[in-house]
């Protein structure tokens, strides 16, 4: 025994190494400094662990993570395409919907918002042409002068002339120019009221200012005619002066006039040429009371025959401008209502009218 390897045992060379004891079946002797190994019969790792050596999570067949390397994502798999291209479906309905109020929130106000202010403008410009024709006595005049012996030609004519001016002022373009505007077509209540107006208006201007000029016309022919008829003597006036009396009716255009004044002008020349036969008779004869008799028979006769055919001018060119009252008072009332209308419903910063602390002052 070798004192100075006391852990030697006896009975073997120093230089043979003991051969290890077995470890008893199923239990793993400890062995310092080396890794553990896995027992025989262990070698397949449990279903869902790791094989030896393999990082938990890694999936099989895929390179392990190095240390201090970016963590790698395994691939996603593939949606399926029907279930892919029902949510892209989905979403576009979805979306476009979202536009769509979006869109109609914004549009359907704007679309249903109506413009009074157009309105308002041509109302306003029309208001002092309307007031014109009101106020004017000219076309007054026109009608209550037509048939007076103390209304000279020239100041008839004055009146015909003035009246027409006043009605071709532009208040008709205007008027039609109001009814197409967005305040009257879709607003009832301004509708209503302007149809009232327009219809007042159009007894007065006749429709258009040519007609109305036409009809004006025909009155001067009129007036003209009575003037000088009424300077006409039978004992004095020569045929040629009942024929100029005649020819403002025959030349005038108009064959209910040309009719009467031929049959005028024959008739009034007739009772002149009796009236002065007998007047030139000499008193020593005995046909002067038969002349004088078939004289006041042919003036009668005239006088009756002017009485039932003699046109009334009103109605072969009726103007109605002797009253205009009616149409000026509907006008005012349509002209209030569109202020109202525009002062609730008024484009702030136009500048159409006034703006006080929020409050508008159109008149």
């Amino acid at each position: 025994m070798d004192n100075n390897n006391p852990g030697q045992p006896m009975g073997q060379p120093m230089d043979q190494p003991q051969p290890m004891q077995q470890p008893q079946q199923g239990y793993s002797q400890p062995y310092y400094g080396q890794p553990m190994q896995p027992q025989p019969g262990y070698g397949q790792p449990m279903p869902g662990q790791p094989m030896p050596g393999q990082p938990m999570g890694q999936p099989m067949g895929q390179p392990m993570q190095q240390p201090g390397q970016p963590m790698v994502k395994p691939p996603k798999q593939p949606m399926d395409p029907a279930k892919k291209k029902k949510l892209i479906l989905g979403l576009s309905i979805g979306g476009g919907v979202l536009v769509l109020g979006i869109a109609a929130a914004i549009i359907i106000p704007i679309l249903l918002r109506v413009d009074y202010g157009q309105t308002y403008k041509v109302a306003k410009e029309l208001k002092p042409k309307i007031y014109d024709i009101y106020q004017s006595y000219d076309c007054g005049y026109v009608v209550d002068y037509v048939d007076s012996a103390y209304t000279s030609q020239k100041s008839y004519t004055e009146y015909v002339e003035k009246c027409k001016s006043i009605y071709n002022n532009g208040a008709s373009d205007l008027v039609v120019k109001l009814e197409d505007t967005e305040g009257i077509k879709r607003n009832d209540d301004l509708k209503d009221q302007f149809a009232v107006f327009k219809t007042e208006f159009n007894n007065l201007s006749a429709d258009d200012y040519e007609s109305l000029s036409a009809k004006l016309d025909l009155w001067q022919a009129m007036h003209n005619y009575y003037y000088a008829a009424n300077d006409l003597y039978y004992n004095s006036s020569t045929d040629a002066e009942f024929t100029t009396a005649a020819n403002y009716l025959i030349n005038s255009g108009n064959d209910a006039l040309k009719t009467y004044g031929e049959g005028w002008l024959e008739r009034s020349t007739a009772v002149a040429a009796a009236y002065r036969t007998w007047d030139n008779e000499p008193y020593t004869t005995g046909n002067r009371t038969q002349l004088y008799n078939d004289y006041t028979n042919k003036k009668k006769e005239f006088a009756d025959w002017v009485a039932a055919n003699k046109p009334d001018i009103n109605e072969v060119a009726p103007l109605g401008l002797d009253d205009t009252s009616k149409m000026y008072n509907d006008f005012n009332k349509l002209y209030n209502m569109i202020t109202e209308t525009y002062e609730e419903n008024y484009n702030f910063g136009s500048g159409d009218c006034s703006e006080l602390l929020g409050d508008v002052y159109c008149e």
